[in-house]
């Protein structure tokens, strides 16, 4: 085999690994992107994604087993802050194992009934984009490497002005 050959094997496989670590290839992921909003995520492309509601404020995907997933958009009408929309949203979680904050984001994550819930916000002065998870606890082992690379792919779009 000639010194060209074996670079273009090479070359080959190497794109071929590349390719595949990258969502919407062999993982099974793909993107989701908000028009309105501008946030995007990585979700399983093995999810249903139900069809978009009509003020394109986000999405909603799920599987059959009971994992659902809800990226969304809202202006912040109300001049919330990370504190104070973290207080608002924590009131929804009934028992909270993870809480982390920065400059203009949060997460929280525990327990609603039998179920893991996983929130990550960003608070923008003009807009607030959400990203929720949720699933029974009793499929944790299953879902946890999924909500990681969904959780790390989460984007928000421009906070700063309304949409």
């Amino acid at each position: 085999m000639s010194g060209i050959t074996k670079q273009l094997i090479i070359s080959f496989v190497f794109l071929s690994l590349l390719g595949s670590a990258a969502p919407g290839n062999s993982q099974g992921f793909a993107q989701y992107c908000n028009d309105r909003y501008g946030f995007c995520v990585d979700y399983p492309s093995s999810l249903t994604m139900d069809p978009p509601p009509a003020n394109g404020d986000g999405r909603r995907f799920h599987d059959p087993n009971g994992f659902l997933l809800i990226v969304s958009g809202i202006n912040n009408v109300l001049d919330d802050t990370v504190e104070t929309e973290m207080k608002s949203q924590s009131k929804d979680i009934e028992k909270i194992t993870y809480r982390s904050e920065g400059k203009n984001w949060f997460v929280l994550s525990g327990y609603k009934g039998s179920d893991v819930v996983y929130l990550k916000t960003y608070v923008g002065e003009g807009a607030v984009n959400h990203l929720y998870i949720k699933y029974p606890a009793q499929k944790k082992a299953d879902y946890t490497e999924t909500v990681t690379i969904i959780s790390r792919s989460f984007k928000p779009g421009d906070l700063n002005v309304a949409h």
